[in-house]
């Protein structure tokens, strides 16, 4: 027996037009929403096209089979080889099943153009974008292959689901509103209609750097549309979540860290073992080079003293028996890490890039009935749509300057089905007036990647 609808899932289902958008916060529901929404649309069989991520594609089967309740046949086009893929998507076109036949693909997929031809034959009547936020970027191959496949389909019903609709700021709306109807402007044209450059007086100088805001004078329309087309919903507002709990625990620099880090941070450059010189040619190559000898790294080798592993033994200890997620970005970290768990004698496994899809779900099945007691997880892949609730805590051994990353990897246990415990602990391991503190400090002033690179072009990093 399936659990209540949240009075939030019951407003959109009740407001939703053909074409919307629910952006709601990760854990509160989309996809169970949107399954609603579908089924009060349309009551004969119908063909669908859901996008999502990889790791998210093998979770919406599942989602079908709990909420949709009526007869349906689903077609999977993700982390199958190229051949497979196009003779599902065939499979697809050709079904002529008394059913709703759903065809589930990787959102990659869009920049293919063998994929798109197929999917243009499909007659599909719903499109359905999970975390459309990876289709926001004007000028990328996937946001020009959803786009053109919309136009080419022209589906009756047209739905988004993401909880950061726009991580780097209004501007990457333009998608989503073009998607769901509410303009038919070109991207630059709408920009410069709703938007202005701040930095715009300088815009001659070679390190001008474009910061588009929104207009006080269109900020209302701009936000009318959105409004009439989409619902949004804050987890904090909409569930009855346990308390989230900050932690910081500091990890001082060793003296060969040290070293190498002043060497990075003043001259943009660092001298491995080997005697190779390892650059950095802008600000963002700096902030990679820099977080990398934080967390012990130095090109391909270890810095050896990183007292960083004994701070996470430290938050480890602090878990008490519980099970918890241990968050890092660089891969030489992963076997660290794990090599510290296995001296713990904590049961664990990996939800990285690197894992290959079947272990990554049975890791996540053996985690949440407590077979396992941790996860070494990438946010870029434990951390859009995945259900990882058995843990109270997060423990961010290393971690990216994007907000997204950050707001996903940190829902993955703090959001529905967390009720299970009394609080969620949030473990930051940070390294004192280094990188690591201008990243977590700008991670909880939710600044946009694009704020906190202007940031440190203005010499606050």
């Amino acid at each position: 027996m399936n659990p209540p609808i949240w009075s939030h899932q019951k407003k959109a289902i009740e407001l939703a037009p053909d074409k919307f958008g629910l952006f709601f916060d990760p854990g509160t529901g989309k996809s169970r929403t949107v399954l609603e929404i579908y089924r009060a649309k349309r009551d004969h069989n119908g063909r669908v096209l859901i996008f999502a991520p990889l790791n998210v594609c093998r979770n919406w089967p599942k989602e079908i089979g709990k909420f949709l309740r009526a007869k349906h046949e689903i077609f999977l086009v993700a982390g199958q080889t190229k051949p497979k893929k196009l003779r599902e998507l065939e499979r697809f076109n050709n079904s002529t099943a008394k059913a709703h036949k759903i065809l589930i693909c990787n959102i990659e997929s869009l920049r293919s153009a063998p994929y798109l031809k197929l999917m243009q034959n499909s007659r599909a009547q719903t499109l359905i974008v999970d975390e459309s936020h990876m289709c926001k970027s004007p000028t990328s191959k996937q946001t020009k292959g959803l786009l053109q496949l919309e136009k080419y389909l022209k589906p009756k019903h047209c739905y988004l689901l993401s909880g950061t609709p726009s991580p780097q700021g209004e501007a990457d709306l333009w998608s989503s509103l073009f998607l769901l109807g509410q303009t038919t402007d070109g991207f630059y044209l709408w920009r410069k209609k709703y938007f202005e450059d701040k930095n715009a007086s300088w815009a001659d100088n070679p390190k001008h750097f474009p910061n588009y805001v929104l207009r006080q004078s269109t900020k209302n329309k701009l936000y009318a549309q959105l409004k009439r087309c989409s619902l949004s919903a804050k987890k904090e507002d909409v569930l009855d979540l346990p308390p989230l709990l900050h932690v910081t625990l500091s990890a001082e620099l060793s003296p060969e860290q040290k070293k190498h880090y002043k060497t990075m941070e003043e001259y943009l450059f660092a001298i491995d073992d080997s005697g190779n010189e390892l650059n950095a040619t802008n600000v963002l190559s700096r902030t990679l080079r820099l977080q990398q000898i934080v967390a012990g790294i130095l090109g391909d080798a270890y810095i050896q003293e990183t007292p960083r592993m004994q701070v996470l033994g430290d938050a480890i200890e602090l878990t008490n028996g519980a099970q918890f997620i241990v968050w890092t970005i660089f891969t030489p970290t992963y076997s660290r890490i794990s090599r510290l768990l296995e001296k713990a004698g904590v049961s664990h496994g990996f939800l990285t890039g690197s894992t290959p899809a079947a272990e990554r779900e049975q890791n996540m099945e053996d985690f949440q009935s407590g077979k396992l007691r941790a996860l070494i997880a990438h946010p870029k892949a434990g951390g859009i749509g995945v259900n990882l609730t058995a843990a109270s805590y997060s423990i961010y051994y290393t971690k990216s300057y994007s907000l997204v990353d950050d707001m996903q990897s940190e829902a993955r246990n703090h959001r529905g089905g967390s009720e299970r415990h009394k609080s969620i602990t949030r473990i930051d391991i940070v390294a004192p007036e280094t990188i690591d503190e201008t990243i977590t400090e700008s991670l909880r002033e939710k600044k946009t990647i694009q704020e906190f690179i202007l940031a440190l072009k203005g010499g606050s990093g």
